[in-house]
């Protein structure tokens, strides 16, 4: 049978051995993480020429620079030397040259090698060695990479994703700063992280502050019937996702437009969250370490004059985000604990859970792609 066969109700879901197999991961990080655009870092990490992004997607460590036009590049963090990885993680102020740690060649920010210490210049033609590209493009502020040379252009991609994620550039998220990273190691398969967020059958359980909050996630659904735009209205005299409401936090772009104090949500598979509530949006990066084990990257975007003028309070925004976090986690090591038991064969899914068979769906064209 496959995820699309529905028994009394159910739709089978991911099995036992996609939520623990070292080796279906190593799949997944084959086809879904090397064919997809995944969400890499903000763009505003690289505000000067030095500054770095290293990432890692799938099994790649890809390292994300801008040249001196300001145009973004992407390269394997690989040295073409000998093999050694030119750098360990992200940071500012490493100047123009890309140095490798081990013999110190270094590279132009277009990638071209430039200099080999040691060696007479007229010794080693620079110009047949250079690091290898890597697609990379910029949506909303977002740095996107793609491993696969033939796909689509990102904005098709993003068009053609089943969560609409272009619906949100109205809140103009391109304008807004971080205020806070967060960084979680959670003991869980990314997948079942994926599918906690695509449903809301839990959280009058899981999330009670939230559901006082956001009324219609009480009965278990993401949408509202009366409206056309994804959104969910917060209760009558909320103002905020916050411990502190009427806060007098300026709101994000547009959101004065709408009848209601609303929230949007997406998951822009397979590894970034999007979440907009009126005054902030919080970006979720996902980082699969192994089949039980996934880094969570959570950055709290405001408007820049909020994140400036240190007479706005933002910790009780920040703090219910991640009390909503540290939530889903727990939950999602208790369901990673659970599916390792040799009696669990399979997940399910019923009708209310949609997006979750959007997820399975989806992954289960790309994973019969593996040879």
């Amino acid at each position: 049978m496959d995820e699309m066969t529905e028994i009394n109700g159910l739709r089978e879901s991911f099995t036992r051995e996609e939520y623990i197999s070292p080796e279906i991961f190593g799949r997944e990080m084959r086809t879904i993480f090397s064919t997809n655009w995944c969400f890499a870092g903000l763009a505003q990490d690289l505000g000067k020429i030095g500054d770095r992004i290293v990432a890692e997607i799938g099994n790649e460590s890809i390292l994300i620079v801008r040249n001196r036009e300001n145009q973004l590049r992407a390269f394997y963090n690989v040295c073409q030397h000998r093999g050694s990885q030119l750098c360990d993680a992200s940071g500012k102020g490493f100047g123009a040259a890309i140095t490798c740690p081990y013999h110190a060649w270094s590279y132009s920010l277009e990638g071209e090698l430039v200099a080999t210490p040691l060696h007479e210049k007229e010794s080693i033609d620079r110009s047949a060695i250079s690091l290898q590209t890597v697609r990379v493009a910029e949506w909303q502020g977002f740095i996107f990479v793609s491993l696969d040379p033939n796909a689509p252009d990102l904005m098709q991609w993003l068009d053609e994703h089943y969560s609409r994620p272009r619906d949100l550039e109205k809140f103009g998220m391109t304008g807004l700063k971080n205020a806070k990273r967060t960084v979680d190691e959670v003991e869980a398969n990314w997948k079942v992280l994926g599918e906690n967020y695509s449903e809301c059958l839990h959280c009058a359980v899981v999330h009670p502050e939230l559901v006082d909050l956001v009324p219609i996630y009480k009965t278990g659904n993401t949408i509202q019937e009366n409206r056309d735009d994804w959104g969910v209205s917060l209760t009558e005299g909320a103002t905020a996702l916050s411990y502190k409401q009427n806060e007098n936090l300026p709101l994000l772009p547009t959101m004065d437009d709408l009848d209601d104090y609303s929230v949007f949500g997406a998951y822009v598979y397979p590894n970034m969250l999007i979440d907009i509530s009126p005054t902030v949006a919080v970006i979720t990066r996902y980082v699969p370490r192994s089949a039980t084990h996934t880094t969570i990257f959570t950055d709290y975007l405001f408007p820049a004059e909020v994140v400036d003028n240190e007479n706005f309070d933002l910790e009780p925004t920040i703090n219910f985000s991640d009390l909503v976090n540290q939530q889903d986690i727990s939950v999602c090591v208790r369901v990673q604990r659970g599916v390792a038991s040799r009696s669990f064969t399979r997940a399910y899914h019923t009708k209310m859970e949609r997006y979750c068979r959007h997820l399975v769906r989806r992954y289960r064209d790309e994973i019969s792609k593996t040879s």
